[in-house]
């Protein structure tokens, strides 16, 4: 069994479904006035393949502000759980593209994929004389996320025990150490967990830098952004999360202190190629429903240039929404550093909190805090000042991303948020 992400490119995996459907099409009705190519509008479209046969079909498709769920199953596929499992997909995708509010219609007579829908938290919302709209609402964050550089110094199944002892979920990501079976022991943590940015470590070293001109660079920071979606989707999480671009290629050894600087570099040269490389990342990503999240680069006052230039890409909210707006992928969303956010605000003279107000697609929040012109990792209290906006980021993910901490100041901070 397959799933087969649909485009206009293979639409004769639809024609093949369809001709063969049966009585499915009875109550699945979406293609009796819609042409095929109407996939192209699609947020998404899979298919279910099985042994060169088409036996399930399924789609988000948004109109106006409403995401719609369209579902079918082979009339003589019926009753080898392929519906469950199309749905399970379905919902995947939406969690992997920040959908918080799904609608559906069927049949009042079709009692079996009622109670499907209401598998899935769907319930009735309207009911009509012949068929009935239902609805399913994302759930609120469930707990904080505790980044494994909160734990540095502690070997990986140390950290995987504190984790399980306190009920923590993990961002498996700063503080870890290469080792040869690490994506292993990731993969069997019995914790809900997911990987961001330079996890798993290499063994050799390097700064990920999607907007490289040097192409080996690229192809590398390529190559590990896909493995990090594959592995977040074996891990069942939504998204994976990496850095925006540069427009140099820093040593690994500079992350976090002054980059050597360069006598000149074209902006537009290297958003163009950080363009591209997410497109290649998304592409290479296409059968798995996982999102993919690109993080705010922080400006420290030391590496602003003289002449006021910038060589970090993705610092301020117009460039990150230009990012979403010029890729238009419903996959693609922002992670918000919110440390990195006050060192850039303190470097480029900007307002912290209409700055976070204006940014698009947030999807998840770094939280850490430091004295506005480093970014060093240090623990927050009570006059935190992303506190405030907390109630509206209600569906993120958020992460506490504190350099070694103890558990009693984890929960702390965990409470506060």
């Amino acid at each position: 069994m397959e799933f087969i992400c649909i485009n206009n490119k293979n639409l004769y995996y639809l024609e093949a479904f369809v001709k063969k459907a049966g009585d499915s099409l009875k109550t699945f009705r979406y293609f009796d006035k819609r042409p095929f190519s109407i996939v192209k509008d699609h947020i998404c479209t899979w298919v279910i393949e099985e042994k060169n046969e088409v036996l399930a079909y399924g789609h988000l498709d948004k109109e106006n502000e409403t995401v719609w769920l369209g579902i079918a199953v082979a009339d003589h596929a019926r009753g080898k759980g392929l519906g469950k499992k199309m749905m399970q997909r379905l919902m995947e995708s939406a969690a992997g593209c920040g959908i918080q509010k799904i609608k559906l219609s069927v049949d009042h007579v079709n009692e079996a994929a009622i109670k499907l829908y209401e598998c899935f938290g769907f319930h009735l919302a309207e009911k009509k004389e012949t068929f009935g709209f239902y609805e399913w609402n994302a759930a609120p964050f469930e707990k904080i996320v505790i980044s494994t550089l909160a734990f540095t110094g502690m070997k990986a199944e140390e950290i995987i025990k504190v984790a399980l002892e306190h009920n923590f979920a993990l961002e498996f990501s700063s503080g870890m150490y290469y080792r040869a079976d690490m994506e292993k022991i990731f993969l069997e943590a019995p914790v809900k967990r997911f990987v961001h940015n330079y996890f798993p470590p290499p063994e050799i070293p390097f700064v990920l830098n999607l907007a490289s001109a040097n192409e080996e660079i690229r192809k590398r920071s390529v190559e590990h952004c896909v493995n990090g979606i594959k592995l977040n989707y074996a891990a069942g999480a939504s998204f994976f999360s990496a850095h925006a671009g540069f427009c140099i290629d820093p040593k690994p050894s500079e992350l976090g202190k002054e980059l050597s600087k360069v006598k000149s570099f074209d902006r537009a040269k290297h958003w163009k190629i950080f363009l591209e490389s997410i497109r290649e990342v998304l592409e290479r990503a296409k059968d798995l429903p996982t999102g993919f999240l690109l993080e705010n680069n922080v400006l420290a006052k030391m590496n602003l240039y003289p002449d006021g230039s910038n060589p970090l890409l993705n610092v301020r909210a117009a460039e990150m929404n230009l990012m979403l707006e010029e890729i238009n992928d419903p996959r693609i969303g922002n992670l918000v550093d919110t440390a990195h956010l006050k060192v850039s605000s303190a470097t480029l003279h900007f307002d912290l909190v209409s700055e976070m107000n204006s940014i698009s697609g947030v999807r998840c929040i770094h939280h850490s805090d430091n004295d506005g012109w480093k970014d060093d990792n240090q623990p927050f209290g009570k006059n935190y000042w992303f506190l405030p906006l907390m109630k509206n980021y209600r569906h993120a993910i958020h992460v506490l991303e504190v350099r070694k901490q103890s558990v009693e100041e984890l929960k702390k901070m965990e409470k506060m948020l």
